[in-house]
């Protein structure tokens, strides 16, 4: 399952595998940890959470037979579904369906007229049978019923801010609303086969799960009924139904028709989304060891749905994932794609048993759909996606705390949809690649696939697979890292010994000294060493690095305690040293380096996570030195995300030859995703600390607004940034824009979002107008409202009218139909912080249906009643900090250019990205392990005690890294 549009969450509940419809990319610092800890992380639950358990099953449920019309002028569904059981329990004398608000009319025994009597209670339908029956023994039950649904299924079509909108029906039954629109067991701890026969207007299609039996039509009525049969067993969950007017795109992988239905017109779109789809079926068959496993795959693009859904054999996705091609320029919904292919597997073929444990189903979904872009797009895309799933799962982590395997949340585990299942389990999954080795690593998925399918899972069945087809025991990484939460958080040093010819790096992980976990990982440590004995030396002394032949040579140690110092030995003084290179390990970390290393690193680092490391890493540094690096490597860098990560330490220097490589690197860099980190960089020079900076940025992004830019996403990103600049005539130039259309309206969200970063009183009533007014189309209504919780988020409105119309405006968006919208005016009232919406926020958090509203909702409840964004005093310590970030700025200029004055900036003598020492011997109770067991030197007394209490070696790792001589960039 893909959700959408997560900018609509608070506190990042839900996870959005298509997040960047509508956003940019975050080129913000790589997630190191601060100097200064962090306080520790709330707790996930919320009042009101309990844990749940997958529920009893007096039956199983062997068939579900679903005969459905679909009245579309009166929204509602009525026919009849038969399920056929199986007794398990000894006796079973009743059987219990989920079913919310149905209108059963009757009930009775299958193929016959035998009445049952039924009632209901709450949301399940209770029906006793005409008589006991035994373990094993068949009976089947039909439920008669009509009913208007108030969730999982949903009747689309015209109306005042989107006139020409199609009519159309969609299903969405994860992780519980199917119930809502036909009787069934709505929980994935059963699996049945299916057939859905579903009767619409005449002119309409309708897909569903399987192989289409056939069509009837029924002149008289001016309906048709399409007969859809699914024969491999499925939770009712995912069961689907979709219908309306579309377009069918026919395609196919091996016999298997492989096809797509987009709304008239859209046909085109529909290549661009999906040709790559048949590919996809060859190389994920190959990677399970499990053939593609239904009768056909179809993929089907509703209006108004949000986000993506692996129903089987028939998968849903957003009407916002289908781009046109001005969008395709820099974003793909091909993850997407892959992602839901990959719950046929994972997911569908086998399910988890519970929602505890649906990373077994999201995580691998994550994962599996980097290893295609790895695949399909290379290295360097894929280790991209590492870091950002790593970035999101920290900042879930930081609004609460918990493990991935987790079953307590308030009512349907909607809850559970976020970045712990998503992106922090396929970073498990991308550390156990590591750990155990690529050819071992898929042939334990693949016998996990197989010995799996048609089965309901849960973590304990993965464990096993693995220990069965690698040999390693899993049982401590499973419990730290998937039973377990939270993450480590390295401190790391380097030190040089130039008698010994001995590096030396000591690593504690911080969270273990607070009483946390202890992680026990293996870890990659690379060196790059200069060959030869004639290192070339520029005019101040450091070893030049654009040419310079060098050995990178890799060791692997063990960290096994919470402190530990590695010894290794080499043939000169290393030009640079990485730790974790590819971000195997989920972490946070601080690492002390000499600043002449990390320039090497921005230059000659072949891993691209390694150059934006040491962009972010000389962008803290900030001297005039490690600016002037990087305004060359701006410039120089082959690769997009590098360019980004570049451009945004740039931007945090906020001087004015950043400035000047801003716009020289906007000038005549093409990438549009760089230069949309550009455009978003120049967004850091602001008034009233910086007017003639700001000056100038601002009129670069009013400059490039007025021209236009082929990309979305740039002018977008240039409407935010010129907004953040706050510089006089931002107002006008922002709202004399807001007639720009766009695809998924991502150039108006960029200019709500830059006039919410003005914060000015008169914004509001701009904002709230868009936002208000029906007539606008969702996707406006949804981009306005963006921009409140924008400015919301600034803490920056006064007290006063705007105020109070900003609070209110929010409160009245909470009636707007429009799920997203809902979202953003809640996320915008918990940073207003008003106790007036208290009121109104319990109301929506009472009758929301959607699990992802009550949370969001309770969230907003738990600030607003707790105190913790009160305006006033988040408004003054935002004040503070800009007054408090300026003044650093200056000093640091000061100190840049008494260094240079002084000409001590040789960048070997210690230098660090902290500005702490990196020299120093090896405490009490450090853990130590030389490179070698043969090391000849002595180890100094503090040292050989450390070594004593320690069998762990760093040795040279043989593997995929090994020792090369890397390509100059």
């Amino acid at each position: 399952m893909t959700f959408q549009d997560h900018d609509d969450l608070v506190d990042n509940t839900l996870s959005d595998r298509a997040h960047d419809t509508i956003l940019e990319f975050d080129f913000d610092a790589m997630p190191t940890a601060p100097a200064t800890r962090t306080p520790e992380p709330p707790a996930f639950a919320l009042p009101g959470d309990r844990p749940h358990y997958s529920p009893d099953r007096p039956s199983d449920v062997r068939h579900v037979h679903i005969d459905v019309t679909l009245d579309f002028d009166r929204r509602m569904v009525a026919g009849t579904v038969t399920t056929t059981f199986a007794a398990l329990f000894e006796e079973v004398r009743q059987v219990t369906f989920d079913a919310g608000d149905l209108g059963v009319d009757r009930v009775t025994l299958a193929h016959g007229d035998t009445a049952l009597e039924s009632w209901s209670e709450g949301e399940r339908l209770v029906v006793r049978l005409d008589r006991p029956y035994a373990h094993g023994e068949e009976f089947a039950v039909s439920v008669h019923y009509a009913t208007q649904p108030r969730s999982g299924l949903h009747f689309v079509g015209p109306d005042a801010g989107d006139p020409d909108r199609p009519v159309q029906a969609w299903t969405q039954g994860q992780p519980e609303s199917n119930h809502f629109w036909f009787p069934c067991h709505d929980f994935p701890n059963d699996r049945a086969t299916t057939s859905v026969h579903a009767t619409v207007p005449a002119r309409f299609f309708a897909l569903s799960n399987g192989r289409l039996e056939g069509v009837d039509d029924h002149p008289e009525s001016g309906t048709r009924t399409f007969r859809w049969h699914h024969a491999v067993p499925h939770p009712a969950y995912l069961v689907t139904l979709v219908a309306g007017e579309f377009s069918e795109v026919l395609d196919h992988w091996r016999d298997i028709p492989v096809n797509y239905y987009v709304r008239p017109g859209r046909e085109a779109d529909a290549h661009q989304m999906f040709d790559k789809t048949p590919a996809m079926l060859a190389f994920y068959s190959e990677r399970f060891g499990v053939d593609y496993p239904y009768e056909k795959y179809a993929q089907i693009v509703p209006e108004l749905f949000t986000g993506a859904m692996e129903n089987t054999s028939a998968t849903t996705h957003s009407f916002r994932l289908l781009p046109d091609q001005r969008a395709m320029l820099d974003w793909s919904p091909v993850p997407v794609v892959a992602h839901e292919l990959v719950h046929q597997w994972f997911g569908d073929l086998l399910t988890c048993r519970d929602w505890g444990n649906i990373w077994l189903n999201e995580s691998f979904a994550t994962y599996l759909e980097m290893a295609w872009k790895q695949h399909d797009e290379g290295e360097d895309e894929f280790r991209v996606e590492v870091r950002n799933n790593l970035r999101a799962y920290l900042d879930a982590d930081r609004h609460g705390r918990r493990p991935i395997v987790y079953n307590v949340y308030y009512k349907d585990g909607q809850e559970l949809f976020d970045r712990h299942v998503y992106e922090k389990g396929s970073l498990v999954l991308n550390l156990l690649r590591f750990v155990v080795g690529e050819e071992p690593f898929w042939r334990a998925i693949q016998l996990y696939t197989r010995r799996n399918r048609g089965r309901e899972v849960i973590a304990a069945d993965l464990e096993r697979a693995f220990e069965e087809a690698t040999g390693r025991g899993m049982a401590r990484l499973f419990e730290e890292w998937v039973y377990g939460a939270g993450h480590p958080d390295f401190k790391i040093s380097f030190s040089w010994d130039d008698d010994r010819r001995t590096a030396r790096l000591s690593v504690s992980q911080r969270q273990a000294r607070d009483g946390g976990t202890t992680f026990h990982v293996p870890v990659e440590i690379v060196f790059a060493v200069p060959t030869g004995n004639d290192p070339r030396v520029g005019e101040n002394g450091e070893v030049d690095g654009s040419d310079l032949p060098v050995d990178f040579i890799t060791f692997r140690a063990d960290l096994e305690e919470a402190e530990q110092t590695f010894y290794f030995p080499l043939a000169a003084r290393p030009v640079m040293v990485r730790f974790d290179p590819g971000s195997r390990i989920p972490k946070t970390f601080q690492f002390e380096r000499p600043a002449d290393l990390l320039r090497f690193q921005l230059r000659r680092d072949p891993d691209v996570l390694g150059r934006m490391e040491a962009a972010e890493a000389l962008g803290r540094l900030g001297d005039p030195r490690s600016r002037d690096t990087l305004a060359k490597a701006l410039l120089d860098e082959p690769f997009w995300a590098v360019r980004g990560a570049i451009a945004g330490a740039l931007g945090r220097m906020r001087d004015e030859p950043a400035l000047d490589a801003l716009l020289t690197g906007l000038a005549r860099v093409e990438d549009p995703k760089a230069r949309r980190a550009m455009a978003t960089a120049l967004g850091e020079f602001q008034m009233p600390a910086q007017p003639a900076l700001a000056e100038r940025a601002g009129d670069a992004l009013a400059t490039l607004l007025a021209r236009g830019d082929p990309s979305y996403f740039v002018e977008a990103a240039a409407a935010t940034a010129l907004g953040r600049t706050r510089t006089p005539g931002a107002f006008d130039k922002l709202t004399s824009l807001l007639g720009r259309g766009s695809w998924n309206e991502t150039i108006r969200a960029g200019i709500f979002a830059g006039l919410g970063e003005l914060a000015e009183a008169r914004v509001v009533g701009v904002i709230v107008g868009w936002l208000l007014d029906r007539h606008n189309s969702i996707q406006v209504r949804q981009a306005a409202a963006g921009g409140l919780r924008t400015l919301a988020a600034t803490h920056r409105l006064p007290p006063g009218d705007a105020h109070t119309h900003a609070v209110d405006g929010a409160i009245a968006a909470l009636d707007d139909p429009w799920e997203s919208v809902q979202y953003q005016s809640l996320g915008a009232l918990r940073d207003l912080g008003d106790d007036r919406a208290i009121a109104a926020v319990q109301r929506f958090a009472d009758r929301a249906v959607d699990m992802r509203g009550t949370r969001i909702a309770r969230q907003t409840l738990a600030a607003l009643r707790g105190g913790r964004t009160r305006d006033d005093e988040t408004r003054r310590l935002r004040t503070d900090f800009d007054e408090m970030r300026e003044e650093n700025r200056k000093l640091r200029d000061r100190l840049g250019a008494l260094e240079a004055r002084l000409g001590e900036d040789s960048g070997t003598n210690g230098a660090s990205e902290t500005g702490a020492s990196t020299n120093g011997s090896v405490g009490k109770g450090h853990q130590t392990a030389h490179a070698t067991p043969h090391q000849a030197d002595t180890p100094s007394p503090s040292t050989k005690s450390a070594a004593r209490k320690s069998a762990s070696t760093a040795r040279p790792h043989t593997g995929q890294a090994g020792t090369s001589k890397p390509k100059a960039n």
